[in-house]
């Protein structure tokens, strides 16, 4: 197990992924990219380098050698999936494009551009991004064998972006508990995994359960590291809906009060005083421990695992965590 004084650490961090705006994205995702800049462009497309640059790090290191790239593509196009729903349902509160937008990736139902109220170059390129995603993932030699796995995995993140439009809707809702059961899955990092089980010919499915551990726990570790390095940017947008700020407002470091009128006008002078009070509270470092806490879990299943080396699969994620800590506004 790990020593605690090795960890990331509030102050201090470097930024290991300092180049990823000189990264290239790769053939399978430009294309993509492209179309999003000129048909969506919610997001800058530094966003997609950086994931780009970060699969680097958490990838099964089971992936047939020759594969690694066609699924850290699948990754960014996934990451670009996920986006694109959770700003529909969190920026723009657009209930009938996001009832569009969930039906993408199952067959059997009919995302429609046309429906009355929905945004329809949103759902024209969801439903092109997920074909291009879906053609790289059923690349894989063991697509089919993990195929529902996937969607299972798919359908717990769509569900942490519903979750996420009824925070928006029902401000009082949200708890630090049920944003650990539904709002971590909007990481995609089970997603990201079944992508790499897709081109991993030489995995024990036998060892499935344990490694699922393992991804489960990393993909709470990433939800901490987002929740620190976005909830002063969320408040000043008037997004209340991360975990720091949730822990604020149930541990009494903010009032209710504060935190409506900040939805009402996130001005400076209601953001500020808001975002000092966290900052002078032990929130942060509260979930640099459950960070720890859930790498040293996880690190109790490395020796049970032979086909995959999640020892190294868990050090990625602390190169993304330092990525995370260093990207803080107050850092």
């Amino acid at each position: 197990m790990k020593n605690a004084s090795g960890f990331p650490t509030l102050e201090g961090e470097t930024d290991p992924f300092a180049d990823a705006d000189a990264l290239s994205l790769p053939a399978s995702v430009r294309p993509l990219a492209a179309a999003y800049d000129e048909r969506i462009a919610d997001r800058d497309r530094s966003l997609w380098r950086w994931l780009y640059r970060a699969t680097a790090e958490f990838g099964l290191s089971c992936v047939e050698p020759d594969r690694v790239e066609h699924a850290r593509s699948a990754k960014v196009l996934a990451t670009m999936f996920i986006t694109v729903v959770d700003d529909v349902a969190e920026r723009y509160g657009d209930r009938e494009t996001l009832a569009e937008l969930l039906k993408v990736p199952f067959e059997h139902q009919d995302a429609d551009p046309t429906r009355a109220g929905a945004a329809g170059e949103y759902v024209r390129f969801q439903r092109e991004l997920w074909t291009a995603l879906r053609a790289l993932y059923d690349d894989g030699p063991r697509a089919g064998e993990f195929a529902n796995l996937f969607r299972f995995d798919l359908r717990q993140a769509l569900q942490s972006v519903d979750y996420s439009a009824l925070l928006a809707q029902y401000p009082p809702l949200a708890s630090e508990r049920e944003l650990w059961t539904y709002d971590a899955h909007n990481m995609m990092v089970l997603c990201f995994a079944g992508i790499d089980l897709a081109y991993s010919p030489s995995f024990d499915t036998a060892e499935l359960a344990p490694v699922r551990q393992v991804v489960t726990r990393a993909q709470r570790m990433a939800r901490v590291g987002n929740w620190i390095a976005t909830w002063e940017r969320e408040l000043a947008e008037g997004d209340c809906s991360s975990g720091v700020v949730v822990r604020a407002l149930e541990t009494g470091v903010v009032s209710s009060a504060e935190l409506q009128a900040l939805r009402r006008r996130p001005t400076d002078d209601v953001v500020e005083p808001v975002v000092a009070a966290i900052r002078e509270s032990d929130i942060e470092a509260y979930f640099v421990d459950r960070w720890r806490s859930e790498y040293d879990e996880a690190a109790q299943f490395v020796g049970a695992v032979e086909s995959v080396d999640l020892r190294a699969y868990l050090e990625g994620f602390e190169t993304i965590f330092r990525a995370q800590l260093a990207n803080r506004p107050s850092n």
